[in-house]
């Protein structure tokens, strides 16, 4: 362990504490040889873990040393298999939730670097983000499930925590066109199942609206475009009041992003899918095909957002005979 032998680490856990000048011998150590095998990306992961104070130019140095190992030096460059996944799953987290934000941020960070990677570890990522939204709690709120911190309300969701699901989801698509797959989708149906009794941020009705729309239309035969143009930012100066308005206007492009998908376009897609399968090691799950609107056309009662896509989609003629006669009912209504 070339760097933990010739940079003090044990006295940074002794006193809890990294500062900038521990960083500056750690990045002067680095420098001589920058590559670092996975004792030494162990030894720095539990240095973070272990020292809750933190200078400024902590997070930055361990996210950079850490992706880099991930994706350039311990397996396929660029990608990040099932095993490599479970690895860094298993030394971020502990019950299931990452221990703290800068260990979030490395996270997120190494995702946006690859190319591919597990949809295993695209929804462990999405779930940190969920738990802080649903239950209040996890690195984005500043506790683990054992409590409730910095008066984190359950059942709320800000600009930072949508901007960090839209981030997820993504990188999980890179550039290829990948329709949201089921359990990226319902996560955000959880999410958007503890936060729509509260007035909504026009932010997550943007995402939210765009994300249903994404998995409907792929499933009614649509080409779908790159996520980073599915889920693109919606926005304006001028905001509408009313719910349904603001989703219309949000999926204002669908006309221009999505198409019918042709013959070959569709083995093209099932291609790419199988590509990332056989790279990743891990099944994407195009079984799951039709389920989103099949719950939602059985459902009584969708939440309002969905309600508003269908009718949207219904309304522009994307979608058919989709919809069932008493949704359609309570529209004109």
């Amino acid at each position: 362990m070339r760097v933990v032998k010739s940079v003090p680490i044990e006295d940074f856990e002794f006193r809890g504490s990294i500062k900038d000048s521990d960083v500056t011998k750690l990045i002067r150590a680095f420098g001589e040889e920058p590559h670092i095998n996975e004792d030494e990306a162990e030894a720095l992961l539990r240095l973070n873990r272990r020292c809750p104070i933190q200078g400024p130019t902590w997070s930055g140095f361990l996210v950079d040393v850490i992706a880099d190992y991930i994706l350039n030096h311990s397996g396929p460059e660029g990608y990040i298999t099932a095993e490599k996944s479970q690895w860094l799953v298993s030394k971020l987290s502990s019950g299931g939730w990452v221990a703290n934000r800068a260990e979030l941020d490395l996270l997120v960070s190494i995702l946006g670097k690859a190319r591919w990677f597990p949809l295993s570890l695209a929804t462990f990522a999405l779930e940190q983000v969920a738990g802080a939204v649903i239950h209040g709690f996890g690195p984005l709120r500043g506790s683990h499930a054992s409590g409730i911190a910095n008066g984190a309300v359950p059942g709320t969701i800000g600009g930072s925590e949508i901007a960090l699901l839209r981030v997820i989801l993504n990188a999980f698509g890179g550039d290829s066109a990948l329709p949201l797959t089921r359990p990226e989708a319902e996560i955000l149906m959880s999410v958007h199942r503890a936060v729509a009794g509260r007035p909504l941020p026009l932010a997550w009705v943007d995402l939210y609206a765009k994300a249903i729309a994404n998995v409907l239309l792929a499933e009614h035969g649509y080409s779908v475009p790159p996520r980073s143009v599915a889920l693109s930012v919606w926005t304006s100066d001028e905001v509408p009041a009313a719910l349904d308005e603001q989703v219309a206007v949000c999926l204002g492009n669908l006309r221009r992003d999505y198409h019918r998908q042709s013959g070959e376009e569709r083995a093209l897609a099932r291609l790419e899918r199988q590509r990332i399968e056989i790279v990743t090691g891990e099944s994407i799950g195009a079984e799951d095909m039709g389920w989103l609107g099949e719950r939602l056309a059985s459902s009584f009662l969708p939440a309002a957002i969905e309600t508003a896509v269908l009718a949207h989609l219904d309304r522009e003629c994307l979608i058919g005979d989709f919809v069932s006669p008493p949704l359609r009912s309570g529209w004109a209504a």
